[in-house]
Parts: C-alpha cells; sequence; structure tokens
C-alpha cells in the first residue's frame, strides 16, 4: 500500500476542514496545509507516511489526522511556499 496523500487526510472532522496542502512534502517527509480549526483559519501539520507505514503521523483510531500549528507560525510556513502561492496564503490566513 502506498502512502497517504496529505489531500486525502480530512481528520479530525469535528475540527479540521482542510482548504489546500500548501506543502505536500511526500513519503516520510513533513506537509503543511491551510484549513478551518473550529471555525478558525490554521495552518495544518502532519508527517506523512511511508509504502510500509501508510498512515503517518499523527493519527487517531487508526485514521491520518492533522494537527494545527501555534498561529506564531504561520508566516514562517507561508515564507516556505513559492511566491505566486503566498499572497494567497496570507489572504487566507490574515497575514500582511
Amino acid at each position: 500500500m502506498t502512502y497517504i496523500l496529505p489531500n486525502d487526510v480530512h481528520s479530525p472532522k469535528a475540527q479540521w476542514h482542510l482548504f489546500e496542502v500548501i506543502i505536500k512534502g511526500g513519503p516520510g517527509k513533513p506537509a503543511y496545509a491551510l484549513g478551518t480549526w473550529a471555525g478558525e483559519r490554521r495552518v495544518g501539520f502532519r508527517w506523512n507516511g511511508t509504502d510500509d507505514k501508510p498512515i503517518g503521523n499523527p493519527q487517531s483510531r487508526g485514521l491520518p489526522t492533522w494537527t494545527m500549528l501555534d498561529p506564531s507560525l504561520h508566516e514562517a510556513v507561508v515564507a516556505l511556499i513559492p511566491l505566486d502561492q503566498q499572497a494567497v496564503a496570507k489572504a487566507y490566513l490574515g497575514l500582511k
């Protein structure tokens, strides 16, 4: 089985709603996404799985999940993506 792509991770469904994956990372690498957590726009983070361990981390009850970064790190993550994508991410997060 191949690893679960970050675009296919939508848990925890009660709190997280995925908007866009901004850094996909690849197998065994970190992934970052824009979304809402309890109605607030946030950056989510997770470690992608590998072909041997496809779920990645974090996970809950066998489901791949996202965890939220502290909002003070949002600007640092946005700085890692290509310039043409930064404007959309900044607008989404309300950054200057």
